[in-house]
């Protein structure tokens, strides 16, 4: 295990665990506090109390993940006002290597079930998996702000509908949009680092019917 694994890991669990924190007091907003005694299991226990706000911090963190999906189609329309496919030279350099190395894919490049972008994540991974850190690491960031998205708009809604206390409803709907944009920046550095990874790797690797270039200034062997 390499310590970028570690990192990896730690950002890919905070980034549910961090926003299912935040889902799990908006939801305990709305929970008669009789109730929420009741639930308790008449402990006055810190580690259980604590355990169970961990386990539904996790839990609502991946289900928030998991609607955070959707803004998906959100960003590629997005990209493409901002980053036009037609001009991006790291994409249409993955597109024509996957046309060339996995025919059998044809010529769909929407995204799909396959996409260029987990071809190119999974032609990284086999040849040089210790490229994928980085990769890792952005895809770990673009989710966690992708989620934050979800989480503040619910805590918008909640602050504007039941609370109406305006001041906290905007800056919650400010932090919502500005994690967006920043979901979109990673999610962009990401899939380019992923397209430039995968051309750049196809491109120094040694042909075997093509001998190697010699070096200037060398003498070469002869036969």
């Amino acid at each position: 295990m390499k310590p970028g694994d570690f990192f990896v890991g730690v950002v890919d669990f905070f980034s549910a665990l961090l926003p299912g924190a935040l889902a799990t007091w908006l939801v305990l907003q709305y929970v008669d506090p009789a109730d929420l005694a009741r639930w308790s299991l008449e402990t006055d226990s810190d580690f259980v109390r604590g355990g169970a706000i961990l386990l539904s911090s996790y839990i609502l963190g991946h289900f928030a993940v998991a609607v955070g999906g959707s803004l998906d189609d959100v960003y590629d329309r997005w990209r493409q006002r901002n980053h036009p496919k037609e001009s991006d030279l790291a994409y249409k350099a993955a597109v024509d290597l996957r046309k060339r190395l996995s025919p059998e894919f044809g010529d769909n490049t929407a995204v799909g079930a396959f996409s260029i972008f987990k071809w190119a994540r999974a032609y990284v991974t086999i040849h040089a998996p210790q490229a994928r850190s980085e990769i890792d690491a952005l895809e770990a960031n673009s989710k966690f702000f992708r989620t934050l998205v979800v989480v503040f708009a619910l805590v918008t809604a909640h602050f504007l509908i039941r609370e109406q206390r305006l001041g906290i409803a905007a800056a919650s709907a400010v932090l919502a949009f500005l994690s967006f944009r920043r979901f979109c920046d990673q999610r962009w550095k990401l899939t380019e680092l992923s397209f430039a990874t995968a051309v750049i790797l196809h491109g120094t690797k040694l042909s075997p019917d093509k001998p190697p270039a010699s070096i200037p200034g060398s003498v070469p062997k002869r036969a």
